[in-house]
């Protein structure tokens, strides 16, 4: 026979690589044996969700590899999100016509190509300008770009935008007060407007929900209205888009094209769209 080894006459060493082995072990899903955190299971649920529309708790869980705990702190997260509906047993996705994402969500969605967007969208930006820009996660990924400049004014109702930018000492910055709406992370109504009309604005940056061959969309009133004064107040309006937001259409109209000088975007769109949006104002990819 052979002598066995307890744990405890391992060296140090060997017991906390076995304890540490033992804990990766058990966070492993089937998945390609790679580990699910959060942000990939919620994808994962997406994905299914996609292409069934429908399911039950009960196969999400199986497919899902995890805990029923764990599935159920991941969908009241993606319910809170505005994604999902949660009801008796099952989860129905939320078809995204008219609804606004919280930011949280919308900051992880086409990072890669609001990167390509921020990097053309950048060419725009010179010394000495004064800039609007909204809340979106799409421009908030100019920041490191406006970083660079001398003598800036930038106009925005975007937290996470001012949080960024406040970092640089070459921006004047001014924040437009107004109300916070849950997941938003955007000041928006009467005071929002009533702030913005204090200004004039060299150019200003925006992105929208979705637009299509007839105009521009916003899932959400009070950002369209917001928007709408940034533009009336500049003297170049900037619409960032990337191409997931193409072909759709939301309640709320922000804008026809006419008002639109460029549209920034990360693939080429359709050459329907270009045909007849081209004719009002510039798209670049």
């Amino acid at each position: 026979s052979f002598p066995t080894r307890r744990s405890s006459d391992l060296p140090l060493n060997n017991l906390q690589e076995l304890c540490y082995n033992l804990f990766r072990n058990v966070q492993k899903r089937s998945l390609g044996g790679f580990i699910m955190v959060c942000f990939e299971r919620m994808s994962r649920i997406m994905d299914i969700l996609t292409k069934r529309k429908i399911i039950s708790t009960f196969q999400l869980e199986a497919l899902m590899y995890c805990s029923t705990s764990t599935l159920r702190r991941d969908l009241i997260k993606l319910e809170k999100e505005g994604k999902i509906i949660r009801s008796h047993g099952e989860v129905r996705l939320v078809t995204t016509n008219n609804i606004e994402y919280a930011y949280d969500s919308r900051s992880h969605e086409e990072t890669q190509g609001k990167q390509q967007i921020a990097e053309t969208a950048s060419t725009f930006l010179t010394d000495n300008q004064s800039i609007f820009i909204d809340s979106s996660s799409t421009c908030a990924a100019l920041a490191p770009h406006l970083g660079t400049l001398q003598n800036l004014r930038v106009i925005t109702n975007g937290i996470e935008i001012a949080r960024r930018l406040n970092n640089y000492e070459n921006i004047t910055l001014f924040f437009c007060g107004g109300h916070i709406g849950y997941g938003t992370n955007s000041a928006l109504g009467d005071f929002a407007t009533s702030f913005i009309n204090n200004f004039h604005a060299d150019i200003c940056f925006m992105s929208c929900r979705g637009l299509d061959r007839f105009a521009a969309y916003e899932a959400n009133h009070s950002q369209a209205l917001f928007k709408q004064q940034m533009i009336a107040n500049s003297d170049v309006a900037v619409l960032l888009a990337d191409h997931s937001k193409f072909n759709t259409s939301h309640y709320f109209k922000l804008s026809n094209y006419n008002a639109i000088d460029y549209i920034v975007t990360n693939q080429a769109p359709v050459e329907s769209f270009q045909d007849t949006v081209g004719a009002q104002c510039e798209i670049l990819w």
